[in-house]
């Protein structure tokens, strides 16, 4: 997450354009490790399926040293939102991520939410997890539709140098999702989907290598770079608000089903 859109933009122009073949899967047919109709790619080692009544605070804090005002805000990253446990809910087997413009926090006129399994600023939740080479994570999810917003799913050592980006999406463009490997030969792809990703519930996964890592959007693989193979990387979700292009709304959700990690 450390870029801004014109580094993507610059990113994009070299990386490996991805254009997917026949229209995404419906919500009934989505490409995740267990309901693909194929085999798990490893053990099961990590998961949240949302389906308590609360974020579970013994898998997530919301503080992250990757956020330099804090652990709760980044505005040099072009964020604007404090994280707070408010924007967060969970009902009904999935996990709300709600953005408002309600001046939580002195510099700061959007709330929203980032959660983090560790790499906490001292606040680790009790059973804190880090990604391996050779993982593959995947999150269930539904994208926001109005402009202005930034979600994705990536990874965390405290400095960045292993950083994994499972997905970017900006939501002022509802076709385009940017996978990116950071460590040193990694690679990026910019993947161009044929139908709005907005639209409905979609599984975006990605394979942390360690001899390549891969990325699959409902359950096709749309992108191949190089290798990983990092350590103490924390797993992040999250919804930034996104200053390049503010939201013209002053409210908006995004829904997330699962995210599940599994190990070889």
């Amino acid at each position: 997450m450390r870029k801004i859109l014109t580094a993507l933009l610059g990113l994009s122009l070299a990386a490996t354009a991805v254009t997917a073949i026949g229209s995404a899967a419906s919500a009934d047919d989505q490409g995740s490790a267990s309901s693909a109709g194929t085999a798990a790619p490893g053990k099961l080692v990590f998961a949240d399926e949302f389906d308590g009544s609360a974020i579970d605070r013994d898998k997530w804090a919301i503080h992250s040293n990757a956020e330099a005002d804090q652990c709760l805000g980044n505005k040099g990253n072009q964020e604007l939102e404090w994280h707070t446990w408010d924007a967060l809910s969970v009902a009904n087997g999935v996990l709300t991520i709600t953005a408002r413009k309600n001046n939580p926090h002195p510099g700061y006129e959007w709330s929203s939410g980032l959660i983090t399994t560790g790499q906490a600023c001292g606040h680790e939740p009790r059973n804190s997890f880090a990604v391996q080479p050779g993982d593959y994570v995947e999150t269930r999810l539904k994208l926001p539709a109005a402009r202005g917003f930034w979600p994705s799913t990536w990874t965390w050592n405290g400095n960045g140098s292993n950083e994994q980006d499972t997905y970017e999406f900006y939501s002022d463009n509802h076709t385009n999702l940017y996978l990116t490997n950071h460590q040193a030969g990694g690679g990026s792809c910019t993947y161009e989907s044929p139908a709005d990703l907005t639209k409905d519930w979609h599984t975006i996964a990605q394979q942390l290598g360690p001899d390549r890592t891969t990325w699959y959007l409902d359950g096709r693989k749309i992108c191949e770079q190089g290798a990983y193979s990092g350590t103490g990387d924390a797993l992040i979700l999250d919804r930034f608000v996104y200053s390049k292009i503010p939201p013209t709304v002053t409210e908006e959700s995004m829904q997330i089903d699962h995210v599940r990690v599994y190990r070889p």
